[in-house]
Formats: C-alpha cells, sequence, structure tokens
C-alpha cells in the first residue's frame, strides 16, 4: 500500500498530515504502539521544518509525505523545499547533561533517529528527501491456555 499527501508549510497543516497518516494506519492494520511512533516521526519532521526551515519570514513551501507499507516494512519519504539541511549530520544530543546546559535543538530528531531502522538524506532538485525506514514484526496474540482444572 502506498500513499502520499501534500502539504503548505505551514503549522496549521499539522492537522491534517495526522489525519493522513492515521487513516493510512488505520488502513494498514499498525498496532496502536506504531500508530503512535509514525505520528511522532512525522510531527517531529514536519514541526522541524516548518519551524526551523522555513522559519517566521520566509516564503512558506510545500512538503510531500509519501507512506508506504509491505508487510514488515514501514516505508516514509519525507520531502519539503526548505534551504538544504541534512538531519542526520546532526551529533546526537547530551542526553546527560543538565537541561540548561545542553544546546536548543536537536532532541527532535534525536527521537525520530531512535524510532526508525534506516535513515538516509540527500538534497536534489533544489528539495531536502529524507527516507526512513521501520522494520515491524507481526503483532502476537498471547493466547491463554485453556485450563479446564479452573471450571
Amino acid at each position: 500500500m502506498r500513499a502520499s499527501i501534500t502539504l503548505r508549510g505551514e503549522h496549521a497543516e499539522l492537522t491534517r498530515l495526522q489525519a493522513f497518516a492515521d487513516e493510512f494506519a488505520q488502513k494498514c492494520s499498525l498496532p496502536d504502539d506504531e500508530r503512535w511512533r509514525l505520528l511522532v516521526i512525522l510531527e517531529e519532521l514536519f514541526t522541524n521544518t516548518v519551524t526551523h526551515g522555513y522559519g517566521p519570514h520566509s516564503a512558506r513551501g510545500g512538503i510531500t509525505v509519501v507512506l508506504g507499507w509491505r508487510t514488515g516494512r514501514l516505508r516514509i519519504s519525507f520531502v519539503d523545499d526548505a534551504p538544504p539541511f541534512d538531519p542526520l549530520a546532526l551529533g546526537a544530543p547530551d542526553l546527560e547533561a543538565a537541561g540548561e546546559e545542553r544546546p536548543i535543538g536537536g532532541l527532535g530528531i534525536h527521537i525520530v533517529r531512535s524510532l526508525v531502522d534506516q535513515a538516509r538524506y540527500r538534497r536534489n532538485a533544489d528539495r531536502n528527501h529524507l527516507y526512513l525506514v521501520r522494520y515491524i514484526a507481526p503483532a502476537t496474540r498471547n493466547a491463554m491456555p485453556n485450563d479446564s482444572s479452573q471450571r
């Protein structure tokens, strides 16, 4: 299954992105915890792009999100026309440092990286292309043993 959406680079579009991702997750029968992870990933990427990529004074651009599902593999393509930025080039934040000693930023992409199994960035045709993959094991059902001695 594959689906895509194109959004304006405005904070108000986050609601449309969330509804799109939620519907996709339901159609693919993703478990609730995987649906939650997908929503967190997309919210972080979208919010960072709108806030930092486009900024408050730049002309708003466009963001395209493509989601793909094949049994056991969720693919996310996040493409924007903001200035060049490779989020994968950032080092991991020092989570041991006190909050006031840590520089602002970097935590959102750290969260995204921790929620996916593969990540790749490239700049092509004046657009940032971020490709993410998450492997999802089939849901296992914990069946209760049939214990007839309890009757």
